[in-house]
């Protein structure tokens, strides 16, 4: 019988930064992948930057529903497991809160739905302020110049920018159509 493969994981903490990237800001933590010989076992260690993580079960119920989908990935490929750790922004040890408060909303479904509309939320909330504001700003700051300093009809500019969309939605329509 041969050694078995090792997977590479190095990857694991760039994909938990872009996941929780997703819902906080990415300056709250840093993560990094550990390998112990002695246990055969993976360790992924999230070192807060800041308290206020600590305590929000959203962040908890992320990084451990990310930790057990990796583990969960890893031992079903190569028989590896994977453990997650956490340290306080001061240094302390809050792997059992992690599980604890994280997993009390994985596991149980009526805590667990609520938890998904706040998650929701603030998604929401988090790809409006970096996607959707820039932009509606910038139209406005168009529109204002374009009726205000130049002194082009609000008409015709509204039907110049309803174009310009309509053209935007028929290139994003056309390149993800080819991009299939």
């Amino acid at each position: 019988m041969g050694v078995m493969e090792r997977p590479d994981v190095e990857n694991i903490p760039g994909d938990l930064d872009r996941f929780l990237g997703n819902f906080f800001s990415r300056r709250g933590w840093r993560s990094e992948i550990k390998y112990d010989p002695a246990e055969d076992r993976l360790y992924l260690d999230v070192r807060l930057a800041s308290a206020r993580l600590s305590g929000d079960d959203r962040f908890l119920s992320l990084v451990e529903y990310f930790a057990r989908a990796q583990d969960a990935v890893l031992r079903r490929r190569t028989g590896l497991p994977l453990q997650c750790r956490m340290y306080g922004s001061d240094g302390s040890d809050l792997t059992g809160t992690l599980h604890a408060r994280g997993s009390s909303y994985l596991d149980d479904n009526a805590r667990g739905h609520g938890m998904r509309r706040r998650l929701l939320l603030l998604s929401f909330r988090r790809r409006f302020l970096w996607r959707v504001l820039p932009g509606a700003v910038l139209w406005a700051l168009a529109f204002t110049f374009l009726v205000g300093v130049v002194g082009v009809s609000f008409d015709l500019v509204l039907i110049v920018a309803i174009a310009a969309l309509g053209v935007q939605a028929l290139l994003l329509w056309s390149t993800t159509v080819r991009s299939r």
